[in-house]
């Protein structure tokens, strides 16, 4: 937890994980948002636990990011990143069909807030120049990034 300024405290979560099911929503009293889910890596290496978050993007450099990817995650690669989120909180649902209606589920909610880096597949397509030592997400250690510029403007 940081304090960012006076009389407000923000709860930073730093970590790595898939983002999927990237669309756009419309708000009750603002225009649409760019919506996604991250399922974050956790635990050992060789066996990781996935936690899934249901994200709205915020900020220009994040939405931009995320909205490249989208072909990629049309596509079924998998798009890992690093990520910053902020603002967490829950929501419990009850799940209505399959074998397990009628039954509790909890949802975790955040904003994505900054994105460290991402890799299609295991190509590296962005890393950003602004990370500090402190806040980043290391890169899982198969590759060693190297900052790509051979995407396009407007996909990865």
């Amino acid at each position: 937890m940081t304090a960012s300024n006076a009389g407000f405290f923000n709860l930073h979560i730093n970590g790595l994980g898939y983002l999927n099911n990237i669309r756009d929503i419309e708000g009750r009293n603002s225009g649409s948002m760019l919506c996604c889910t991250l399922n974050a890596l956790s635990g050992p290496t060789d066996k990781p636990e996935y936690t899934r978050f249901d994200i709205v993007v915020t900020g220009k450099e994040a939405k931009d990011l995320v909205k490249r990817c989208r072909k990629a995650v049309a596509e079924n690669k998998k798009v890992l990143m690093g990520f910053r989120l902020s603002n967490l909180n829950h929501d419990i649902f009850t799940l209505t069909k399959g074998d397990h209606a009628g039954e509790q589920r909890v949802s975790l909610k955040a904003r994505l807030i900054k994105v460290d880096w991402i890799k299609v597949g295991t190509e590296m397509v962005y890393q950003s120049e602004k990370t500090t030592e402190s806040a980043s997400t290391p890169v899982p250690a198969e590759e060693t990034p190297q900052p790509a510029q051979s995407w396009s403007a407007d996909q990865f």
